[in-house]
């Protein structure tokens, strides 16, 4: 079940991401390699996406960030994370050589959709996360 949700979704990121990184100067063997390259950065992101989300609210549980500065977090270490699987994946693989505008650009892109989409299904009832104003329980 799970691949036949992830797999559509790394296939269209490969087309848009590649499409987009073309225009910084990606070059690729075939789309295969496209798709191989985009399916190896999204397995080795997913553990540290998990990071990038857990770390800021842990942050704010304990009072050393506001609820803004969570998002802001969160979506700057995604963004980093997404850049460091692209630029490993790239190093690699001979198939794909990889620009790091290119890099740069898919990665604040796609942070950007992450974030968006996983704030509005956290910001719905029941999903609020307490902030602790004091820095104290």
């Amino acid at each position: 079940m799970f691949l036949a949700v992830a797999l559509p979704v790394v296939f269209l990121e490969a087309v848009i991401g590649g499409f987009i990184m073309k225009l910084f100067g990606f070059h690729y063997d075939s789309m295969k390699s496209v798709f191989l390259f985009f399916l190896v950065a999204a397995v080795a992101d997913a553990p540290l996406e998990i990071l990038a989300k857990a770390l800021p609210k842990a942050m704010m549980s304990l009072g050393w960030i506001r609820k803004s500065g969570r998002f802001f977090l969160w979506y700057v270490l995604d963004m980093l994370f997404e850049m460091m699987t692209l630029a490993g994946a790239d190093l690699f693989m001979d198939s794909v050589r990889a620009e790091a505008a290119g890099i740069l650009v898919v990665s604040a892109l796609s942070s950007a959709i992450t974030v968006w989409l996983d704030r509005k299904d956290e910001d719905s009832p029941g999903n609020e996360i307490k902030e602790n104003k004091h820095g104290k329980d």
